[in-house]
């Protein structure tokens, strides 16, 4: 074990024997900043809930893009991005060993063509969806795969017929939902599994027919944690009047309130064995990581689904991910790839690559489909490949990369937030890391004021009908001003059929502030070390709860005494 000192932050953090056993089958030198500053870092480059009008490269009209049109960058739309009508390799270029390898890097990022959008496998009738994949008549997903007729979705897979909702694995006809898995008809939920038919309830695993409770398991007509008949349960739903806006929201209040009554396990978490960190499940030997679905032998990770093992510091693996080290948004089969970003379908020994398709051994490329053996977009072969990336390593711990606040970059480093085509505040790292300007300025990260074009609404929120059966086909038409931001909003076709089909009223706030409330369920990637609040229990554990926090958090033991 040992204790270094932050080159960012100037605070001390531990690399342990195990660390040292990745880096050195991975073949890096192990980092010279924390834990916290590297997630930082990654995080500036993945922005997945904004969409941008920019300039086309191709056709020079106007597309949505995940980029902004002061990003320094240049964009095609994804279908001509992803032909054969144009080649990367023609911005290829020869190494220049006067010049340091972050700086010739950022040449070429700005140079060749990007995908307008981050996207995966088919995207039919889904074009206003970003950072996604295999997605069906999906409006504003982001971070999501394998959905289907559903709207307003962050971090989903396996979804159908389902709106507004954030970290949810096979759901269907959900809605307002917040960490809830393999459920069916779940509305205004935190944190529950295998329910059908809940309702504003918390910590349930198996349930159905419930309304307002908390932690319960394998129950059927529960109200506010109280046993009924069926009867007597559907005579007080009925009484709630469910498909008024004006119930749902004093029913919401009440509901926020009773649950900070029940104590909360110190992490969110089910079926795993050795992990910390919190949103974690089916997983082994996952450590200080967060938002992992079947991980393996993985620590410092922000957000992965659908397996992913043997990789440290990397933000969003999908589907298969093994061997990946200081990563953002890699997937599909991809192995064995280091300081990539966006790289996908059996990607394999990359390093310092940005959005490279099914290739092989490359090093410092972009754009690049089904290529190896190349470096700055130029082809070599495997011996000259070989030959001249060892060159550039040792010449990288030679030439240094120096930013705009003084930070030194070498080889074993990921790039420099200032490369980023993200600003600060575009990106995840404003969701998980909030600051304001001035602090992003000073710490040499890029911030933009939103651009936000004006819309001529035509209606106000408040102004909405307060019951469902009064809503017309015509509110489709409608520009509704938000009662909350202002920001102008539409209800879309396939949202008004689900508030139908469920009874549901429509919503007031527009999507973003919908997004910016269930947020505050989602704790923040940090650990404290606390003690159980339970009276007599001596244990201790690391939690994501905040001691400054008002919860009730318990260890698993005394939390599992608790649960029905």
């Amino acid at each position: 074990m040992e204790t270094k000192n932050c080159k960012n932050c100037k605070k001390d953090f531990t690399i342990e024997p195990d660390d040292y056993s990745f880096y050195e089958k991975m073949k890096v030198p192990a980092p010279t900043w924390c834990p916290e500053c590297r997630m930082v870092r990654r995080l500036v480059w993945r922005n997945e809930r904004n969409l941008f009008r920019r300039k086309d490269a191709h056709t020079e009209l106007d597309s949505f893009s995940g980029f902004p049109a002061e990003a320094n960058v240049k964009t095609y739309e994804n279908s001509y991005w992803h032909g054969d009508s144009w080649d990367p390799l023609e911005y290829g270029v020869d190494y220049d060993f006067s010049k340091s390898f972050f700086e010739q890097f950022y040449n070429l990022m700005t140079q060749v063509p990007l995908p307008a959008k981050s996207s995966a496998g088919f995207m039919i009738d889904s074009d206003y969806c970003n950072e996604a994949g295999r997605l069906r008549n999906a409006y504003l997903c982001f971070d999501s795969d394998f959905v289907e007729n559903s709207a307003y979705l962050v971090k989903a897979t396996n979804m159908k017929d389902s709106f507004d909702s954030h970290e949810v694995i096979d759901d269907e006809l959900c809605y307002e939902d917040v960490m809830v898995y393999k459920s069916y008809r779940t509305l205004y939920s935190l944190d529950c599994e295998s329910c059908v038919d809940v309702w504003f309830s918390k910590g349930l695993r198996g349930c159905t027919n419930c309304f307002g409770c908390v932690n319960l398991r394998g129950k059927s007509y529960y109200f506010f944690n109280e046993p009924l008949s069926k009867e007597e349960y559907e005579s007080k739903l009925s009484e709630m009047n469910l498909s008024s806006y004006e119930s749902i929201k004093s029913i919401y209040s009440a509901v926020l309130e009773y649950w900070q009554k029940f104590p909360v396990k110190y992490y969110h978490g089910i079926r795993n064995l050795n992990c910390t960190g919190d949103r974690i499940s089916d997983s082994k030997n996952v450590l200080d990581s967060f938002s992992i679905q079947e991980g393996e032998n993985v620590r410092y990770i922000e957000i992965s689904v659908l397996k992913v093992a043997n990789s440290y510091d990397c933000v969003q693996l999908f589907m298969g991910v093994e061997n990946a080290y200081e990563c953002v948004t890699v997937g599909e089969g991809a192995y064995n790839l280091k300081f990539c970003f966006n790289c996908w379908a059996e990607s394999r020994d990359l390093e310092y690559c940005g959005y490279c398709v099914g290739s092989s051994d490359c090093f410092g490329c972009v754009g690049l489909s089904k290529k190896q053996y190349c470096i700055f977009n130029k082809q070599y072969t495997k011996e000259e490949y070989f030959k001249l990336r060892e060159q550039i390593i040792k010449q990288m711990d030679e030439v240094l990369y120096k930013d705009s606040v003084g930070r030194e970059y070498k080889y074993g480093e990921y790039f420099p937030a200032e490369f980023s085509p993200h600003a600060y505040n575009e990106s995840l790292a404003q969701d998980y890391v909030p600051i304001d300007s001035n602090t992003a300025k000073e710490k040499g990260f890029l911030w933009r004021e939103p651009n936000a074009r004006e819309f001529q609404t035509t209606m106000l929120g408040s102004e909405l009908p307060d019951l469902i059966n009064d809503v017309s086909d015509e509110i489709t038409k409608e520009i509704i001003a938000c009662e909350s931001c202002k920001r102008a909003y539409r209800i879309v076709p396939i949202e008004l059929q689900f508030y139908r089909r469920i009874g549901l009223p429509l919503p007031h706030l527009c999507h973003n502030c919908r997004f910016l409330n269930r947020f505050k369920f989602i704790n923040p990637p940090k650990l404290w070390h606390r003690k159980c609040m339970n009276e007599g229990c001596p244990n201790e554990f690391e939690t994501s709860y905040s001691p400054e926090n008002s919860e009730i958090v318990y260890c698993e033991s005394c939390y599992q005494n608790e649960v029905i």
